[in-house]
């Protein structure tokens, strides 16, 4: 599975995918598939893993706009 958010606040595309069986990867540093940064909890990249076993593509999409949310709230509270 896929997913593509044309992020204007970060002033790229970020590609969420599922290159194994079920951990989620985003491509914050530039590395598609595993070589991206693995989702966790909260908006973070370390921590608690998030993952998705299952063949809904909206529930994927789901946590991965959820996760990204939070992840630009986190990264705006850093950077201001």
């Amino acid at each position: 599975m896929e997913l593509k958010i044309n992020s204007r606040k970060l002033g790229r595309t970020i590609t969420f995918s599922i290159p194994g069986t079920s951990y989620i990867f985003a491509d914050l540093n530039g590395q598609p598939g595993t070589l991206g940064k693995q989702i966790c909890r909260g908006g973070s990249t370390t921590g608690s893993t998030l993952s998705y076993s299952g063949d809904s593509q909206e529930e994927f999409e789901r946590i991965c706009r959820n996760w990204y949310r939070a992840y630009l709230r986190n990264e705006l509270t850093w950077t201001h």
